[in-house]
Parts: C-alpha cells; structure tokens; sequence
C-alpha cells in the first residue's frame, strides 16, 4: 500500500523487480485510486479529506493502535516523532518478558546505523525475538534446495 499526500493510492503485488515486471512470470495485481475533487490546495490552505485520506488514517490507526491529530500532517516532523515513539513503545513491549497484547503493531526494524553507515542488529538482538532468523541475514551465493514463494 502507498499513499501519496492524501491524494492518490495504490494497494497491490508488484513487486519492483525482473521476475514481477516482465510481464509473463509472475502474476500481480494492483488497484490505484484518485478522487480529483480531494486534492491539496495550498492557496485555501486546505488538504484532501476523502476516501484515501481516511484509508490512509483507518490504516495508522489499526498499525498504530490510536487516533491522534498529528497523523493528519504525516509531513510534518511533529507526526514522524509519534509514529517513532510508538513503534518503540510497542517494541519494548514485545520484547519482555511477560506476554501482554499488543495496541499496535508497528514495530521499528531491530537495527542500528553508525555516523559512518555501518548497520548492525540492535545490542543482544543479533536474531528476532523468539526466532532463530538472523536481524541482518546472511550473505550466500548457493540456493536452498527448496524454495517456496
């Protein structure tokens, strides 16, 4: 799902990559959707308030486990801010000890990245909680001998 500026939407598979863009592969489908009488007029100061806009805020809300005012301006840095202080309380959630259920379930990526671009896993989460999945992988140049999509 990609949702630009309220504006216009686009729900669907494909994936960006040879096998699902050739064409004759893989199958993907997609649906786009545009209400031009909702657009965004910065000369009235006002924003596009229609179907995708409240796609886009039912979404967040069931990611993010609330409703809040500053998710109506995903631009501005007063919504990254929340959205990131969210994702991080429900991880310090799902990495306790004690089970709790969860109120949303955007998680941040359990990564750090150095000043000079070096990512590594999170301090003492080399792999997913209760996994064996390794956070950054592994690099191989052989394919398992089975492979399912």
């Amino acid at each position: 799902m990609r949702s630009v500026d309220d504006e216009y939407i686009i729900v669907g598979s494909a994936n960006c990559n040879q096998r699902s863009m050739d064409g004759a592969r893989d199958s993907e489908i997609a649906i786009g959707a545009f209400q031009p009488h909702h657009l965004m007029n910065e000369e009235e100061s006002t924003r596009p308030e229609g179907q995708v806009h409240g796609f886009r805020l039912s979404l967040w809300y069931e990611h993010l486990g609330e409703l809040h005012e500053d998710f109506k301006y995903p631009e501005r840095i007063e919504c990254v801010n929340k959205v990131q202080f969210l994702s991080q309380s429900f991880w310090n959630l799902y990495t306790q000890k004690t089970i709790v259920d969860m109120p949303g379930h955007l998680l941040p990526y359990p990564i750090t990245i150095s000043s000079n671009g070096d990512v590594k896993p999170l301090l003492g989460y080399e792999t997913f909680p209760d996994t064996r999945a390794k956070v950054l992988g592994t690099h191989t140049t052989t394919l398992p001998s089975l492979l399912t999509v």
